[in-house]
């Protein structure tokens, strides 16, 4: 119990305490589709983190005597001594090899990031269409893009089915119009991205700081040259795909390397 009480501690420590907002919805922003689902991921995140805060809290309390375990809690103490994720935490996809502590510090920085989304919300809707959003910290990635081109359906008046999306990779955020959004955390296997085109590298795993992707009508996109098609996965396991993406290239084998783009590294 003793180590279990000290590893407690430290997960605590790592653990946000602060309770997350509820988003304030109003008779504009309830009609985003942006919005929603960032309403929808707060409420995910929200829940979640109360649940892990109060369990981890109880522990505690029985390891030092003061509190009496129940069934559940004790199949939380079977759980966190052998370092397995909590069956009631898991309410979101990571990789079935993630142990206890990365998980701890990924959902911690989940956490983090949806902090940064309420303030945002509170700035408006506009202070929110233009966070850098962290991709792979998302509970549902394929919702936020699809919510991404809904949002830009709406307001250019376009149906869903004229819109095509489009990638730009940057060191550094850039300046967003109306069509585009900012993501950050995306991870390239197999390839580097140099001078606005894809090349095959040995190197196993490349950062993409920041990604621009954009929904433009199918017949205003402009296309030049030879393209890929890339896959974004949720993470290593290459078992959920996100969306496909096109790069700019002068190579080929890119499906015999197995070059695919990550949303986390998590693992």
């Amino acid at each position: 119990m003793k180590s279990l009480s000290q590893s407690v501690a430290k997960w605590l420590e790592i653990v946000p305490k602060k309770p997350l907002e509820q988003l304030k919805r109003t008779v504009e922003n309830i009609k985003d589709p942006l919005y929603r689902f960032f309403e929808r991921e707060c409420t995910i995140g929200r829940k979640l983190l109360k649940t892990v805060l109060t369990d981890l809290n109880d522990v505690a309390l029985v390891c030092d005597l003061k509190k009496k375990q129940t069934n559940y809690i004790r199949g939380l103490l079977s759980d966190l001594q052998k370092g397995i994720i909590p069956k009631s935490w898991k309410r979101y996809t990571v990789p079935t090899s993630t142990t206890l502590n990365p998980w701890i510090v990924d959902f911690s920085e989940r956490i983090r990031q949806l902090y940064n989304i309420v303030e945002a919300a509170k700035k408006g809707q506009t202070a929110l269409k233009e966070l850098t959003v962290w991709l792979g910290g998302l509970f549902s990635q394929e919702a936020y893009i699809t919510a991404t081109r809904q949002s830009v359906a709406q307001c250019k008046g376009y149906s869903l089915e004229e819109l095509q999306l489009k990638v730009s990779v940057h060191d550094t955020p850039v300046e967003l119009d109306s069509s585009s959004f900012g993501i950050s955390g995306l991870k390239l296997m197999g390839a580097v991205h140099e001078n606005n085109k894809l090349k095959i590298s040995e190197d196993i795993i490349t950062d993409l700081t920041y990604t621009k992707i954009s929904w433009i009508r199918t017949q205003d996109v402009k296309e030049t040259g030879k393209q890929i098609t890339l896959p974004v996965y949720l993470n290593n396991m290459r078992t959920s795909l996100v969306e496909t993406v096109k790069f700019a290239t002068d190579e080929s084998k890119f499906y015999e390397r197995g070059v695919a783009i990550l949303c986390t590294s998590l693992s």
